[in-house]
């Protein structure tokens, strides 16, 4: 239902009859679901570049008719009204999304009528997309019975998942995975960050999908940074083996990561990947065709505890962060602290700086920060302004 009053409050601000209240609703449904929002970016520029003739009176009647059998199909009770043979009465201003009174506002304005088709063709391939597109999986995500574990900016949480294997989730992060392993493989669904300690079982392997790699084990401990938005995907190695593979990709290669190794899987070097946040502006068009064109092998110290490594220093609640711009550092510190964060001056994005945080609040972390960069912030409704 979540996702159906997204998709319908997307059409009410593409035709421009969004109201306040609805265009809140909307900004809270993708902060909370940040897979979602490449998708709305994406119809939004693909909307205002679109022309949008004026629809028919019967195709207007045709598409409402279209759109509640979808709704009968969700929801066996829900009653289908043809508006042709019944007046409804019209609310301007209802915030009820899932209504009759809300596709006969559209199918009596054809500029609604237009943005509402053009995000049920959305919806539809979205679909076939994440159907046809899940790399080495048998099958679809939307096809599995899946959990689904989502932990807010601010939080951590610990998963013992069907097989006892543990997992360590990050703040902003989301974990998917089947409510048993009855199938040849083990497999996850990984956007943001985990550790993982995997339980042996040679005969079944198991799989941690990201956006752009799959991650391949039989029984092991690493973590692995993959958020959807982000331009690299990071996967370090403690313990064991692990065997990566480009995702979509078979003819690509394989790469295998020793113990204390760390992987950087560049997005950017691939084919028309496109980075919608503030710190990735470019399209790379050029895409090299194996996997090891697309990454880097850094190793990590031997002589400091694992608990110490930067990568899982997150585990034991520490926050290390070395040699990272204060760009980067802004969007951790974010779901780190569960804050807002603006920087009003440009030129203080390149700075980088090395330390840790461990029991200080965001306030008092960016007045460590001023130490080492030469700025001022203010803060107003737990968003933190920086500026020269």
């Amino acid at each position: 239902m979540k996702e159906e009053i997204f998709w319908i409050l997307l059409s009410k601000k593409l035709a421009g009859e969004a109201s306040q209240a609805e265009l809140l609703e909307l900004a809270a449904l993708l902060e909370s679901n940040p897979e979602w929002r490449l998708a709305s970016e994406s119809l939004l520029e693909i909307w205002s570049a679109t022309p949008h003739p004026p629809h028919s009176s019967q195709q207007a009647h045709d598409a409402y008719l279209s759109h509640m059998v979808r709704l009968k199909e969700v929801d066996p009770s829900f009653e289908i009204v043809d508006e042709s043979k019944q007046e409804i009465e019209i609310e301007e201003d209802s915030l009820m999304p899932i209504s009759d009174n809300f596709f006969t506002t559209i199918l009596r304005q054809p500029k609604k009528l237009a943005a509402y088709s053009f995000v049920t063709f959305a919806i539809l391939f979205f679909s076939y997309q994440l159907v046809f597109n899940t790399g080495n999986a048998s099958t679809s995500i939307a096809s599995k019975n899946l959990n689904e574990l989502t932990i807010h900016p601010g939080s951590k949480s610990k998963v013992v998942l069907p097989d006892g294997s543990q997992v360590w989730v990050n703040s902003g992060s989301k974990l998917s995975y089947a409510s048993n392993f009855d199938g040849k493989i083990r497999e996850v669904y990984l956007n943001g960050e985990a550790y993982f300690e995997v339980t042996k079982n040679p005969k079944k392997p198991f799989i941690v999908h990201t956006s752009g790699i799959d991650i391949k084990v039989l029984g092991t401990e690493f973590n692995v940074k993959a958020f959807d938005m982000e331009s690299t995907i990071e996967a370090t190695l403690i313990r064991g083996s692990i065997e990566v593979l480009k995702k979509d990709d078979a003819n690509a290669g394989s790469v295998l990561l020793k113990p204390h190794e760390k992987l950087v899987y560049q997005k950017l070097l691939e084919k028309n990947y496109y980075s919608k946040t503030s710190l990735d502006k470019e399209i790379v068009k050029a895409a090299p065709a194996d996997l090891k064109s697309l990454i880097i092998i850094k190793p990590i110290s031997l002589n400091i505890p694992d608990s110490d490594i930067k990568e899982t220093a997150w585990l034991k609640n520490k926050f290390v962060f070395e040699d990272e711009t204060l760009a980067n550092l802004a969007v951790r510190l974010e779901r780190w602290y569960n804050i807002k964060i603006n920087i009003q001056d440009q030129n203080l994005n390149a700075y980088r700086v090395s330390g840790s945080f461990v029991d200080e609040t965001a306030e008092q972390a960016l007045n460590e920060l001023k130490l080492l960069i030469p700025f001022n912030y203010k803060i107003k409704n737990n968003e933190f302004f920086i500026m020269k």
